[in-house]
């Protein structure tokens, strides 16, 4: 996204106003997003998507064929030609859906991709400033990846290379380290550029809780920012770390582990999420069923719902029998009062 917009990135005044409908538009809609900030995305019956707020009123009328988390006052939003643009609290498009690849709002700035060029804007859907590459990543750590000449490198806030490119590929710096990869395999970086753990790897992601998931051979396990195996590398698959707690899958099912490779708990799912990142309750899948559990892997809430969205202080939308509910930590349905785990 290296032009210019030909178009004013203005606020414009295209405010989406909620329809005269309210709680019933959350009961009976097709699907739902996670709470963030007091709103989640829904979709209606035409697989539209507006949001709704805590109490279950729609806030912002279904009209766009994607919706995201709003990040600092801010959601992504997309057409069915899968093009994208943002939008603040009040449905004003701060951002018109031009963008054929836009990111989430990271230390304050989002990724967006026109006419094949990458740059980054502000919250008010201002260019942050003038620079264009083939591709790029969001911002973490002061820093974020380009592409230039066919090789991937950083820049800082300012738009200016501060590690030349050199790598094949590279993912954003999180706890002050970088994957990047060459000749296929994956090493890591520190924010100087410095290579900490040489490319030896399948694959590279990100360092959670001072962990990064590593694969060799298909198997994998987590490695620590000096490169030394603190869980052996024995797994099907690795999420990240989160308060301490991972989940492991093995022969099929997924356990959670400590950051020493323990098992916490006994019992095993056959899906999972990695939710502990944004609250203390992650969702869990037995019997195509989801429920939740805590950092010690005790089950909270039992498997009896068809869908589920993460906790969001304290609230989450779950599917019982075709129909939403806004439940606390308990089960309870905050808009009825009704126990969704004993109703029938």
């Amino acid at each position: 996204m290296r032009k210019t917009l030909c178009i004013v990135l203005a606020l414009l005044v295209l405010a989406i106003q909620a329809p005269a409908f309210g709680e019933e538009a959350f009961r009976s809609a097709k699907a739902m997003g996670n709470f963030s900030e007091g709103y989640a995305a829904f979709s209606d019956e035409n697989d539209q998507w507006g949001y709704i707020d805590r109490q279950g009123n729609v806030v912002i009328a279904p009209a766009w064929n994607l919706a995201d988390c709003f990040i600092g006052g801010v959601a992504r939003v997309g057409t069915a030609d899968h093009l994208y643009g943002y939008i603040n609290t009040a449905g004003q498009v701060i951002f018109p859906t031009v963008c054929s690849a836009a990111s989430d709002f990271h230390d304050g700035l989002a990724t967006v991709a026109v006419d094949g060029e990458y740059g980054f804007i502000q919250t008010d859907g201002s260019y942050a400033f003038d620079g264009r590459w083939a591709d790029a990543g969001y911002f973490s750590d002061g820093l974020a990846y380009v592409q230039i000449g066919g090789q991937y490198g950083f820049i800082d806030a300012t738009g200016s290379v501060v590690i030349a490119p050199q790598w094949d590929r590279t993912y954003s710096f999180s706890e002050g380290y970088a994957a990047v990869e060459k000749d296929g395999l994956w090493g890591f970086i520190d924010t100087s550029g410095n290579v900490v753990i040489a490319p030896q790897y399948e694959d590279g992601v990100l360092f959670s809780d001072g962990l990064a998931p590593a694969t060799k051979e298909g198997l994998s396990g987590y490695i620590d920012p000096t490169g030394n195996e603190v869980v052996p590398l024995q797994y099907e698959r690795c999420s990240y770390v989160y308060q301490g707690r991972a989940w492991v899958k093995l022969n099929g099912m997924y356990r959670m582990i400590d950051k020493t490779g323990a098992q916490v708990g006994s019992s095993e799912w056959r899906n999972v999420f990695s939710d502990f990142g944004w609250t203390n309750l992650t969702r869990v899948n037995s019997d195509n069923l989801w429920g939740y559990v805590n950092t010690e892997n005790e089950t909270v809430l039992n498997p009896v719902y068809e869908k589920a969205t993460r906790f969001s202080d304290g609230l989450a939308a779950v599917r019982k029998d075709g129909a939403w509910y806004l439940i606390d930590e308990t089960g309870v349905d905050v808009l009825s009062g009704e126990n969704t785990q004993t109703m029938e």
